[in-house]
């Protein structure tokens, strides 16, 4: 940056020309000095902004990439299908005999990955002392029923009395599932508006399913996914 002149002092010049000399050589200086400072003179700088922005944009996707996890626990008497309902869902395959657990990843409409864990609780009377072990640390809890057996219907209060003396997460998500829909109308003993309304009494999700056909299956986990990732964004 060449010196701008200076005047001899002893100059015929106006000393006020003097003074606007002076202050035009320092306000150049000054400039260049904020614009080096400020890096806008300076490509490495350029070159860090041009950094910084492609480490948002990677920590974006890999936050969009990012696997969240659910457990979910079917809950209700012996032989209303849950084992079923878990085979159909995560093997897609009607097999009335199963383990107590099951897994499957899906996406959300976003893109979002998840991973559902399904544990299957013994509706056995004999096994009702580790049935909470199941429940307890659960996102998410299936009552299940058999829409063939009013018995199972009936007995949905008492599980959720149960749900209610053991669990102290007060997010727990209680959906209600009615399984077996594909029978015929006379087979039907527990009318859908029965389901509708107890779910509407506890502000659970309803779905009336069938293990052996799909119907609805693929319906009921997506729903229970979306409503637990949307708690999910909430908590973040």
């Amino acid at each position: 940056n060449p010196q701008s002149p200076i005047p001899n002092p002893q100059s015929p010049i106006p000393i006020l020309i003097l003074h606007f000399i002076l202050l035009q050589h320092i306000k150049n200086n000054n400039i260049y000095l904020i614009k080096k400072n400020m890096g806008l003179n300076n490509s490495k700088n350029k070159a860090r902004i041009q950094k910084v922005n492609n480490t948002k944009i990677k920590l974006s996707l890999q936050e969009k990439e990012k696997e969240y996890e659910i457990k979910i626990c079917l809950l209700g008497d012996l032989n209303v299908g849950k084992s079923s309902i878990s085979n159909r869902f995560c093997k897609n395959s009607f097999n009335t005999i199963g383990g107590a657990y099951n897994q499957k990843n899906i996406i959300l409409n976003d893109g979002t990955k998840i991973k559902l864990h399904i544990f299957i609780a013994s509706g056995n009377e004999g096994f009702r002392s580790i049935t909470n072990l199941y429940y307890k640390d659960a996102n998410v809890v299936i009552l299940t029923y058999d829409v063939t057996n009013k018995q199972s219907f009936e007995n949905l209060k008492n599980w959720l009395n149960e749900l209610n003396d053991n669990i102290k997460n007060d997010n727990i998500l209680i959906c209600l599932a009615g399984n077996k829909c594909d029978v015929d109308s006379n087979e039907k003993k527990v009318p859908t508006s029965k389901g509708k309304q107890f779910a509407q009494e506890h502000n659970m999700i309803f779905y009336e399913i069938s293990a052996k056909t799909g119907e609805c299956i693929n319906e009921l986990f997506q729903a229970i996914a979306e409503k637990e990732y949307d708690k999910i964004k909430i908590n973040n």
